[in-house]
């Protein structure tokens, strides 16, 4: 384990119960870490029944979830194509924390991957795929990481991408063109902020069992008129290890990402997929 004591980390798309952001969230708090977590705020009527089954509120909820492991985390609900609310986050992170050492960019849209093949897909959907998946990418990057250079201690950040960022996928639409995007911007930005002692690494996760791949696995099997398990199963024939990962396996990635055992790592892509794609 990472020992992560005495840092603070930002980490957005991290409010659903059964999501790779709160695997994150919980995993970096285990390792010691402070943690701010970020989301858009949804009706209770939008939330799927395994969280309406607990009462899921979101960042709110996991908030103090880790609280509740003794470290102190802050719930800042936000939209990250929205620069004022991304300005907002920061300065409240600012404002109770000092700095952020750690900024994990995972929120994402799905963009209808699986079911929308780019001459037919909706004209909105891509920009709107663009813009969470890519510009939120950058404004957080953009301001949290100026917190991070202005306090002169260096710090990591993690982008999110996919494994639909390192090959080309049938019927992903946007997801696959931002996802590629996201790498090559953590090659640059890792070049440039590697003077400041600022390192930018990014995880490509394969499919790993949340409400967001469940979605995909279910517009798949709608699109090609047979069962999510005839599609579950196909996923699992093409990862090497025969099985989809737990959200638990990709936040122990970001975990060394964060710390101290990957200081000499910068503008990597780690693939976590089962051996479903190697490179």
């Amino acid at each position: 384990m990472a020992d992560l004591s005495g840092k603070v980390a930002l980490i957005s798309g991290a409010a659903r119960h059964r999501g790779l952001g709160r695997a994150m969230a919980i995993r970096l708090a285990e390792d010691g870490a402070d943690v701010i977590i970020t989301g858009r705020a949804r009706h209770p009527d939008e939330r799927p029944d395994n969280e309406k089954e607990i009462a899921w509120t979101g960042v709110n909820s996991l908030a103090e979830e880790i609280e509740g492991m003794g470290r102190k985390a802050l719930a800042a609900e936000g939209d990250v194509t929205k620069r004022e609310d991304v300005e907002r986050i920061v300065s409240a992170a600012k404002g109770k924390f000092g700095n952020i050492d750690i900024l994990v960019n995972n929120a994402g849209v799905p963009s209808g991957a699986g079911a929308a093949p780019i001459l037919d897909m909706d004209d909105d959907l891509w920009y709107d795929t663009v813009d969470v998946n890519l510009n939120g990418v950058y404004l957080m990057t953009k301001l949290a990481g100026q917190l991070m250079r202005d306090n002169g201690n260096g710090g990591s950040i993690i982008n999110i991408s996919s494994t639909a960022g390192r090959r080309g996928i049938p019927d992903y639409g946007a997801y696959c063109a931002t996802k590629w995007a996201v790498v090559g911007f953590t090659q640059q930005l890792a070049i440039e902020l590697a003077p400041q002692n600022i390192r930018v690494n990014c995880i490509a996760p394969g499919s790993h069992a949340t409400d967001m791949m469940d979605g995909t696995i279910g517009r798949t099997a709608n699109r090609f008129g047979i069962s999510t398990d005839d599609v579950t199963a196909g996923i699992r024939r093409a990862a090497p290890m025969g099985r989809q990962g737990l959200p638990s396996e990709l936040a122990a990635s970001v975990s060394f990402l964060a710390g101290d055992d990957s200081s000499f790592m910068t503008g990597q892509t780690l693939n976590v997929d089962g051996g479903a794609h190697m490179s």
